[in-house]
């Protein structure tokens, strides 16, 4: 690529600095790099960190200035899975021990997003994970899509590739209640649900005590002798009209053959 050197030195370069070094815009909070991050632009990126194309060292964009947000170009780079931007980023200084507000360096952010491949480059470098409930607690907090990452945790520390490790994305089957029942501890829970149109909270009979298990509490005691009661008058009912089709059927048969007599003797005469 031809650079048009002239064209540099007819510009004022302290501006250039200090919009490198600065937000784009108050609704933009980064800096140049870390949007070209952001938006996986690798020519961008590559023209903000090389020396040569920039032509003084002194405009080179810095590897470690994201903007006011805190988070750097290579957080950036890790949340949007862009293992190339984050070599390229290590090469020109950036740091990957820094912290923002939220206590998370460049390799966390790769593995709250379920970034195997920018995690497993930097784990290269830096071994300090968080335990595997930290992230959980954090990824619901703030709506991330689920990962497994117990199974991303373990497969990095033992340094799996990417084409050998399993689906990370896939949530865990739950385990089919055998008897289930609803848990009446929930009470106030149970009724909100209801007004929310969720299902109960369920757990299974025998993890219940037996003093709350459904056919030991009052309810429940009721419920089965209504139950039983109208069991027995179904059966009696059963029992009544079976008592009675009998006679319905003979009745019938009689009619029958006395309509048919009436008829032969019509016939005849």
């Amino acid at each position: 690529m031809i650079f048009d050197y002239q064209r540099v030195n007819s510009i004022n370069l302290r501006d250039i600095t200090q919009f490198i070094k600065r937000d784009i815009a108050k609704d933009i909070i980064q800096t140049p790099l870390a949007r070209a991050v952001w938006r996986n632009d690798m020519k961008l990126i590559q023209l903000f960190l090389d020396v040569q194309m920039i032509y003084y060292n002194w405009l080179k964009a810095n590897p470690n200035n994201g903007g006011s947000l805190s988070i750097t170009p290579l957080m950036w780079a890790c949340k949007r899975d862009n293992q190339q931007a984050v070599s390229l980023l290590i090469q020109s200084g950036a740091d990957i021990n820094i912290r923002p507000n939220q206590g998370f360096s460049a390799l966390d952010y790769a593995i709250l997003h379920g970034n195997y491949r920018p995690a497993l480059f930097l784990f290269e470098f830096i071994q300090e994970i968080l335990d595997f409930t930290s992230y959980y607690h954090f990824a619901k907090d703030n709506d991330y899509r689920y990962v497994n990452y117990e199974i991303m945790i373990t497969h990095l520390r033992l340094k799996t590739k990417y084409e050998l490790i399993p689906n990370i994305f896939e949530k865990p089957k739950k385990q089919q209640m055998l008897d289930p029942v609803i848990d009446p501890r929930e009470s106030w829970g149970i009724l909100y649900i209801q007004i929310e149109f969720k299902n109960p909270p369920l757990i299974e009979i025998d993890e219940l005590p037996f003093d709350l298990q459904p056919q030991n509490r009052m309810i429940g005691k009721i419920k089965w002798f209504t139950d039983q009661k109208e069991q027995i008058l179904i059966i009696l009912q059963n029992q009544s009209l079976s008592n009675y089709i009998p006679y319905i059927i003979f009745k019938n048969q009689n009619n029958n053959s006395q309509t048919n007599q009436n008829q032969n003797q019509i016939s005849f005469s």
